[in-house]
């Protein structure tokens, strides 16, 4: 073990704690930041988002970042289907959605432009019938672009979720047919 670490932090901007105990900076490997929450007992929770968030918006580096700092290559947060709130969300949409587990909802990033994004949901549409699945609408994810640079700014994408479900007419299982790794493109 070097005993310099000890006394001293020498990692960039002081982000690692000073070797102690069975732990040793010199054994950390550099990369994006990542965080985990999660609810032990498995009990879905609002709180868990909020911890989520209070986690990315405390990480040193949460992406990288160009000559302007405002500008980096985004961060996100990975959770379960909230099934009351897409419920909701869909009816805003005049879209009726099945039980939970029997739908699908995905987060695809399109060219803001409209001839564009009208062209590339019926892509993604037909590719999904292609593969035994339906398409019952989109929804455009909110987003607060306030923060980013004008480089990030001009290249946003627009951010919409299908909501998929499988074709009545298949008859393969829902999971197989949105995970399966041969889909037809």
């Amino acid at each position: 073990m070097n005993n310099n670490n000890v006394e001293s932090n020498s990692s960039w901007a002081g982000a690692l704690p000073v070797a102690q105990g069975l732990y040793n900076p010199e054994n950390e490997k550099d990369s994006c930041g990542v965080g985990f929450i999660a609810n032990i007992k498995g009990e879905h929770s609002h709180r868990i988002l909020k911890d989520a968030s209070n986690i990315l918006c405390n990480m040193t580096h949460r992406g990288a970042t160009s000559a302007d700092p405002r500008d980096g290559d985004g961060a996100g947060v990975m959770t379960g289907v909230p099934h009351t709130f897409m419920l909701e969300e869909a009816a805003h949409l005049n879209i009726t959605l099945p039980a939970q587990g029997e739908y699908a909802v995905g987060n695809v990033f399109l060219r803001p432009d409209e001839p564009h994004v009208h062209e590339q949901k019926s892509t993604f549409e037909s590719i999904a019938q292609q593969n035994g699945l339906k398409v019952l609408g989109w929804r455009l994810v909110p987003v607060d672009n306030s923060i980013l640079g004008p480089s990030a700014k001009s290249k946003e994408p627009s951010i919409q979720q299908p909501f998929v479900v499988l074709d009545p007419a298949v008859h393969h299982t829902f999971d197989n047919k949105l995970f399966n790794r041969q889909l037809t493109c």
